[in-house]
């Protein structure tokens, strides 16, 4: 009787590494959500800026939505704030009110701006599918 033959039996082919465990080697590829740039968002929505409205306990501002994805936001604030504050954010994608509380994860200064990101607390469920969702209208907006 003849062995069964498996896919183990098959060597690794020279050069091509086939038999590699794979292991993100930057932070891009450590991120657990994939981020919608405000280019893409404008061509989703035809809209050139989206606002967003920030608050923390002491004070409200507006920013503009830098890139976006299930996990959070990153906005362009003309204030400068603390790691670890928290805040709440509201805006529209389209028609759709996005509010939720947030968490400053991080801030890099540029100019007289400064991009802050900002980690999603307790986004209710409808709100993270529709976010989710942008990545895949994206993809089928370039498709086209």
């Amino acid at each position: 009787m003849e062995k069964k033959l498996s896919w183990d039996d098959i060597p690794s082919l020279d050069g091509l590494g086939m038999d590699w465990d794979y292991k993100p080697e930057t932070a891009l590829d450590k991120r657990a959500f994939v981020r919608i740039t405000k280019e893409e968002i404008s061509q989703l929505y035809e809209d050139r800026e989206i606002l967003v409205k920030l608050a923390t306990a002491k004070k409200n501002y507006d920013g503009h939505l830098l890139d976006i994805s299930a996990g959070g936001i990153a906005l362009s604030l003309p204030v400068l704030l603390e790691e670890n504050l928290p805040v709440k954010v509201g805006f529209f994608l389209g028609t759709t009110r996005i509010i939720s509380k947030g968490i400053v994860r991080h801030i890099d200064q540029s100019g007289n701006q400064y991009k802050t990101g900002i980690k999603f607390i307790d986004l209710a469920n409808d709100s993270f599918e529709y976010i989710a969702g942008l990545h895949a209208a994206n993809v089928l907006l370039r498709a086209r």
